[in-house]
């Protein structure tokens, strides 16, 4: 089977895809990959989690593609798929830790000074991002990864005015806690 070229329209790497063509598997999904990730790992707030997300992510893409229905672009609809993967995957964690009886995660130690401050606003961010209401979020990380307002509504199942709402108010309270930057 020959693999469509890099400038072939997504239908046709699509189709490919769907008949089991690894190689348009790839191509297809490689642009969205790393979005999907930063996606997961905000979600799960670590790194091995949003990896076993991501791993998920992936495989549920594969498995589904002849489910895949054009009405959005390939991309949002991994993106939906990223976030309900990660969700879950963030579910089984927090019950595997209470299944044991541990402690909730520690606060991370305190900074020491030096920290270059990209490291720094990071860990501010994230603070603020875990401060969110998960809806909020959610709909903040998924617009901010680009899908447009309408795709992360229907990724949410969710009314367009209402995620326009969670979103603004997700970079309000992001702003006040944060300050000018």
């Amino acid at each position: 089977m020959s693999v469509p070229t890099v400038g072939d329209d997504e239908n046709v790497l699509l189709g490919a895809a769907r008949a089991g063509d690894a190689e348009a598997f790839r191509r297809l999904w490689a642009p969205v990959a790393r979005r999907a990730f930063g996606l997961c790992l905000h979600l799960t707030d670590n790194r091995a989690d949003a990896l076993d997300a991501i791993q998920e992510t992936q495989i549920a893409v594969w498995r589904n593609l002849g489910r895949f229905e054009g009405r959005a672009p390939f991309a949002a609809w991994v993106m939906v798929i990223a976030r309900n993967s990660a969700r879950s995957v963030a579910r089984r964690v927090r019950a595997a830790r209470e299944d044991l009886l541990f402690p909730e995660a520690a606060e991370p130690a305190a900074m020491e000074s030096g920290f270059d401050e990209t490291v720094a606003g990071l860990v501010d961010l994230r603070r603020a991002l875990a401060a969110l209401p998960t809806s909020h979020k959610e709909a903040l990380l998924l617009w901010a990864g680009g899908l447009t307002y309408e795709q992360t509504a229907a990724g949410l199942q969710v009314p367009l005015n209402t995620v326009r709402v969670w979103i603004f108010r997700a970079r309000k309270a992001l702003r006040e806690t944060l300050g000018p930057r």
